[in-house]
């Protein structure tokens, strides 16, 4: 499908017979839009749909929204509802479906230049389906500044959850807006440890300038950054032993109920991880899947990755660290070698 100004959403009618379960406890057809709006500092607004959060920043002439989602509906339409300036640009933080479905209902998206090639690639059920994927890109960088005239965006790209990712501060509003790097729950070290904790330093190199995070899972106390510094410091300094291999993982909510009618209920905004479930089940990891009631969940993916097993999980400072333990340096002579 060729992209062009003002298209229809996506058609969901294939859904109809999956549920949705939002926060008050009504169940939907995941094909029936559904949007949900709160006020979070001035001028900025959370808007829940499907898929990870989008986060909508005014400024004195313009809208601008952050990551689209993968709900049903016009979620471009409903965000033009919170004020009478105008919206036509979208900001990716990373290129992961569930921040990306629906970019072509705007008129202009920025992303990183790594975020461009997988920016469409399906999961979810989504597989299949005719989604334009051309409409236009602008690529940002580390260091740019989006200016709405009365507000700044200042870019940062720091990758830990995924390759190309962007961040975006407002100094204005004390908001870093993270995508799902800094999710406030469990913090995910897909790559050394060491790597990690120099991307947390980074983030703590501007920490007097953010109180929140604004984060594709929800909003979340700044000071998780600095957990994250001191557990991964922990970790760094001989005690890459302590994580354990076996651990009840951090999982997002889930609907009350697991069917309806003889239909699928999910919680909105947490996709299927049934797949992660099946996988771990494959590949030997049955005693893991104990811990979460034969469950899949985000804190189990990376054990799926073949270049290494994610297996260990440290709690401490109030948060979580998962981490390879064949990982733990850049180098792995470099720790005998200091």
């Amino acid at each position: 499908m060729r992209w062009k100004k003002n298209m229809d959403p996506l058609d969901m009618s294939k859904f109809h017979d999956v549920l949705i379960e939002d926060e008050d406890g009504s169940i939907q057809p995941k094909d029936e839009p559904y949007f949900k709006s709160r006020l979070i500092a001035p001028g900025t607004w959370q808007v829940l749909s499907d898929g990870d959060y989008t986060y909508v920043i005014e400024g004195d002439d313009e809208l601008i929204a952050i990551d689209s989602g993968m709900g049903a509906g016009n979620i471009r339409e409903f965000c033009q509802t919170l004020s009478e300036k105008p919206l036509y640009r979208l900001l990716n933080t990373h290129n992961h479906f569930d921040h990306t479905a629906n970019n072509f209902l705007f008129d202009v998206v920025y992303m990183s230049p790594k975020s461009y090639e997988g920016r469409c690639q399906a999961f979810g059920g989504f597989e299949g389906m005719d989604i334009p994927d051309d409409y236009p890109v602008v690529f940002l960088k580390d260091g740019d500044v989006i200016n709405l005239n009365g507000r700044e965006l200042e870019v940062f790209n720091i990758e830990e959850h995924c390759s190309g990712s962007l961040q975006f501060l407002d100094r204005k509003a004390r908001i870093l807006f993270c995508g799902d790097e800094l999710n406030g729950n469990f913090f995910d070290s897909r790559i050394s440890v060491e790597h990690s904790f120099r991307n947390v330093k980074r983030w703590m190199s501007f920490r007097d300038s953010y109180d929140l995070l604004c984060a594709g899972n929800g909003i979340h106390d700044a000071d998780y950054v600095d957990r994250y510094y001191e557990t991964l410091k922990y970790i760094l300094d001989n005690h890459e032993d302590e994580g354990e291999e076996f651990y009840a993982p951090y999982e997002d909510p889930r609907a009350s109920v697991g069917s309806r009618d003889g239909k699928p209920v999910f919680a909105r905004r947490s996709p299927d991880m049934q797949f992660v479930a099946d996988g771990l089940k494959a590949a030997g990891f049955e005693k893991h899947l104990e811990l979460s009631g034969g469950r899949g969940c985000f804190c189990f993916m990376r054990k799926l990755t073949p270049d290494g097993i994610f297996d260990r999980q440290l709690e401490k400072n109030g948060c979580r660290v998962c981490y390879y333990q064949n990982r733990i340096w850049d180098k792995k002579e470099k720790r005998n070698n200091e």
